[in-house]
């Protein structure tokens, strides 16, 4: 089991990818929600992962395959929908990933400090995304320049 110290760093260090999740989205200019939505995906993949190590594979799989159905669901249904979903399923993952992994029978193919690392992120990224779609600024991006903006037209080259 981690000590409070080696639970606050792990913790931190997924607040830290979050951030790192966040910026990367503000920086390609795509929407929070749906760069939020697909991380959902993606952690929710990485106990699949390490179920493969479990004594019993199979079953193992079979579980994280149903975490990743339902996260994975809320996730594509917020891109549809309402952004509120993957918010849900974000600040919910967390739950998942602590009862299961870190103190529940998962614990066993799961190395605490992933479980740790991956609520932190949660949490950090679902929150951020909870404020973006609160203020109403979650679900847009920035419109994209036109690909010929910088060109000058026949008209202007020819004067």
């Amino acid at each position: 089991m981690l000590d409070p110290i080696e639970i606050a760093t792990f913790a931190a260090l997924g607040v830290v990818f979050a951030v790192g999740v966040a910026f990367l989205a503000r920086w390609a200019g795509q929407s929070p929600v749906r760069i939020g939505a697909y991380a959902l995906i993606a952690v929710s993949f990485i106990y699949v992962g390490l179920a493969f190590g479990a004594e019993s594979a199979n079953s193992w799989v079979a579980v994280e395959m149903t975490g990743v159905a339902l996260f994975g669901s809320a996730a594509l249904a917020s891109l549809i929908s309402t952004p509120w979903l993957v918010v849900a399923g974000l600040l919910l993952h967390p739950v998942w990933a602590l009862y299961i992994h870190l103190h529940g029978a998962g614990s066993v193919f799961t190395p605490a400090p992933i479980a740790v690392a991956n609520a932190g992120f949660d949490l950090a990224l679902g929150f951020y995304l909870a404020f973006l779609v609160w203020r109403g600024a979650g679900a847009k991006s920035p419109a994209p320049a036109p690909a010929n903006a910088n060109r000058k037209s026949r008209k202007e080259r020819a004067s």
